[in-house]
């Protein structure tokens, strides 16, 4: 478990707080690339307990300023988009995509107040169909070159939902494996109809995995490791790649899956469901999504909306139960969802009890709270050293024989070892 003050430091997020500098040094997905057009309208982004503004220029370029108007804090958002930047609609000052003020016409002919003011703005990237933000200090890293960052649109699927909960809440249970036999049992039964029965047996065989660790220059690898009953082993490396990021094992037949996980501030948080394939469009069943999402249209911008929340019990369905289905959830990342918002906006881990299989997260929390104090201390942010790449980054779904390594079959090195817990 954490101290009281170990949660408060790394769920704390806002302007000024130690985890909130840290994170900004990351490069963050904002928004989707098709939600600004060249002199459309201008779109309020929320971040770190920040606000921002995201536009494209008449010329094609994207702006990503603060929200406040450097004259009287009016929001940008409201502003006029056109000759390649934004124009507040209060006293007209005009604002370049580099940020700087270009037209002041509240201000008497021949003034140069204009040339002296230049509002906050931030380096962007445009990969996978979304607009990235760094919101950090000092040298803009490298942008990172993730393989769903490198494939054609066509290539990808990205469901985005928001939750009223602490980022770390549902980051940890991406790292997880340990309840996936258990929450997840529907989804394990639907899984057995789309013919990967092995996978859906094998995760319902053993629900007490055991852990072993591998810390890698960005995070670890997290490798569930479940003994089947004819003594073959069922590994799952999961990926971690600190502060928000996870890459998620899955059978081979699947698109791959990465979950981002973006604090909008402490107490609520942006989820980027990221499926891929390396070399093929997506094709996938719409029941693919039914089961993951509720329905196989799901509202891309946020599945996760309509339900409710503490008041009715975020909808859970009792007869379901009743007749089979465990949760009485309506899907499969609903359920992780209801599962964080329950703990609370931000939970209180001091009053955990955590055992073996909590390994991956006590590892996580561990990556955290050294990299915070390290950042704190003057240290480059961790995981951003010119020498990282994550390329090869994936997580692995494994059947290996008892007495098998199960890392020899990674494609990123390790940094240490510390061994099974």
């Amino acid at each position: 478990m954490l101290s009281k003050e170990e949660n408060e430091l790394i769920t704390s997020v806002g302007p000024g707080t130690p985890m909130g500098n840290l994170m900004r040094q990351y490069w963050v997905p904002a928004l989707r690339t098709s939600k600004i057009e060249a002199d459309g309208a201008p779109v309020r982004v929320r971040l770190f307990g920040e606000n921002f503004v995201a536009f494209r220029a008449t010329d094609g370029r994207v702006g990503f300023f603060d929200e406040a108007c450097p004259h009287r804090g009016v929001s940008l958002a409201l502003g006029r988009n056109e000759d390649c930047a934004i124009r507040c609609i209060f006293h007209g000052w005009k604002i370049d995509v580099s940020g700087q003020v270009v037209e002041v016409p509240s201000e008497p002919a021949g003034s140069n107040m204009a040339s002296k003011i230049k509002v906050n703005h931030y380096p962007v990237q445009e990969a996978a169909g979304l607009i990235w933000v760094w919101l950090g200090q000092g040298e803009v890293p490298a942008f990172p070159d993730y393989e769903f960052n490198r494939v054609p649109l066509e290539n990808l699927k990205i469901i985005q939902a928001k939750t009223h909960t602490s980022w770390l809440q549902i980051m940890e249970t991406t790292i997880d494996s340990s309840h996936v036999g258990i929450l997840h049992q529907n989804w394990l039964k639907y899984m057995a109809g789309e013919s990967r029965d092995d996978v859906s047996m094998r995760l319902r065989q053993d629900l007490s995995p055991v852990y072993e660790i591998e810390h890698t220059d960005y995070g670890f690898h997290a490798a569930a490791v479940r003994t089947m009953a004819d003594k073959t082993l069922y590994v799952r490396v999961s990926q971690y790649i600190a502060p928000f990021i996870s890459f998620i094992p899955v059978a081979d037949e699947t698109p791959k899956f990465t979950n981002i996980v973006v604090p909008i501030d402490d107490e609520h948080s942006i989820h980027w469901f990221v499926y891929h394939n390396a070399d093929k469009p997506m094709n996938q069943d719409p029941s693919f999504f039914e089961t993951r999402f509720g329905t196989n249209e799901p509202d891309l911008d946020n599945f996760y909306d309509n339900k409710g929340g503490v008041d009715n019990m975020w909808g859970q369905d009792r007869e379901a139960m009743k007749n089979g289905h465990f949760t009485g959830v309506y899907a499969l990342f609903a359920e992780d969802f209801v599962i964080g918002e329950s703990q609370g906006a931000i939970f209180d881990r001091s009053k955990e009890k955590l055992g073996r299989s909590d390994t991956a997260i006590i590892n996580a929390r561990k990556v955290l709270l050294k990299a915070v104090q390290d950042y704190q201390n003057g240290k480059p942010a961790f995981g951003q050293g010119p020498s990282i790449s994550f390329q090869h980054v994936d997580a692995k779904n494994l059947v290996l024989e008892a007495g098998d390594n199960w890392r020899k079959y990674l494609d990123t090195p390790v940094k240490q070892s510390v061994g099974a817990v």
